[in-house]
């Protein structure tokens, strides 16, 4: 059974990026940081819950290294194709230049970051810059790969401690190449880690509402911490990543057990947070202040909802569109960005753009879901084609829809 909670903030976090992106590229010419920080926000929130739900679904039906990287290239490189071919039309649409062979084999062999922050082995492809973040988790996937095994346990341990020790590696003054992409993959895969540990000891600890919902309002305050220039800091999405345990372990909506995180416990943490905001001042001071509201404007409208009439409405809508969000995230994230750039560039008026550019990434990103992904694992996995083995066919699909 899937945990509808986290598919619903899988979706919103898909749709969080295709906001940033529109907002970004948008005709008007004034991108904001603020879009900018929710996106990446969502990504990060992204990572996190791809580390649960690799947990989720191996711990559920396991499988060996190559039955596992087999799954995950047949779920994640067609929609990926499809979201090259898609940039390179967009590029031909719009009369902008191609890249090179260099830079195009480094986008489709997924090892390509974005320029302005990154740029180790080559840059992604300008029409379609969102494929940046699937060179981090195919790492993350062929590390997991590497752990599977009879002493798995202690092997992804001793990941998590290289991944700690590799966010200071980070930040050393290096030459941008191959290796550093290893070292920043081991760095950000803490992000993921924190994850895949959150169902890991799901009986261990557990959040109520109230102390879900106040981190979940501390979350943004933490990334827009500016301890360095890079926009893209480990450590402090490492941070982040610790802040959201008990939101996401809330979402995975199963029985309580073990230790409390109760709100009380959070209120310090928080203060102190806020005080670095208002000390360090990489935050104008009125943004500062509203941020710092937050996890208590978030705790109330919680309890709001929780006193409303209307509230297992609510829950049954999340719950709804948490099963369709969800299940088309991947696509929505993969296929959004060539169709925006597209639009952008090609229409003048904002009310149109937005008008224009909607609809067609839902279809295609419907048409990419339910359409190419079926056809892609029926013909891909294990050519499993008769009607014996259908029932098994539509396990697997539903399984590695969820992993993504």
């Amino acid at each position: 059974m899937k945990k509808l909670y986290l598919e619903f903030f899988r979706g919103a976090a898909s749709v969080f990026i295709l906001g940033w992106h529109m907002a970004f590229m948008a005709p008007t010419g004034h991108p904001t940081q603020l879009a900018g920080y929710w996106g990446t926000d969502a990504l990060m929130i992204f990572f996190m819950l791809s580390g649960i739900v690799i947990n989720l679904t191996e711990s559920r039906k396991p499988r060996t290294a190559l039955e596992f990287l087999k799954n995950r290239f047949i779920r994640i490189y067609p929609l990926f194709l499809v979201g090259m071919a898609l940039a390179f039309f967009a590029l031909l649409v719009t009369g902008r230049p191609f890249p090179s062979v260099k830079t195009s084999l480094g986008n489709f062999f997924m090892v390509s970051t974005m320029s302005d922050y990154m740029g180790y082995i080559v840059p992604s492809i300008q029409s379609n810059l969102a494929v940046w973040s699937l060179s981090f988790e195919a790492g993350f996937y062929i590390l997991f790969a590497m752990t599977i095994g009879r002493n798995q346990k202690r092997a992804i341990f001793y990941w998590f401690l290289i991944a700690l020790l590799s966010i200071p590696l980070y930040f050393l003054n290096v030459e941008k190449d191959a290796l550093f992409h290893v070292i920043a993959i081991f760095a950000f895969s803490s992000i993921w880690l924190v994850g895949y540990y959150i169902y890991q000891y799901r009986s261990y600890f557990y959040a109520d509402r109230n102390a879900a919902l106040f981190c979940l309002g501390i979350l943004p305050l933490i990334s827009r911490m500016h301890f360095t220039d890079n926009f893209y800091d480990p450590f402090k999405y490492f941070m982040f990543s610790l802040f959201a345990i008990p939101f996401l372990r809330y979402c995975l909506q199963i029985p309580y057990s073990g230790f409390k995180i109760k709100l009380s416990y959070l209120v310090i943490p928080h203060l102190i947070i806020v005080a670095c905001a208002l000390t360090i001042r990489y935050l104008p001071l009125k943004n500062a202040l509203a941020y710092s509201t937050l996890p208590y404007v978030y705790w109330g409208l919680g309890y709001l909802l929780h006193r409303s009439k209307a509230k297992q409405k609510i829950i049954n809508l999340v719950n709804k569109s948490g099963a369709i969000l969800g299940k088309h995230s991947y696509a929505l994230y993969i296929s959004h960005f060539p169709i925006v750039f597209i639009f952008s560039l090609l229409i003048h008026n904002i009310a149109l753009y937005i008008l224009v550019t909607l609809p067609v990434v839902a279809v295609v990103t419907y048409l990419l879901e339910n359409k190419l992904q079926p056809f892609a694992m029926r013909y891909l996995s294990k050519g499993k084609t008769s009607a014996g083995k259908n029932e098994e066919f539509k396990i697997e699909l539903a399984t590695a829809q969820a992993a993504v």
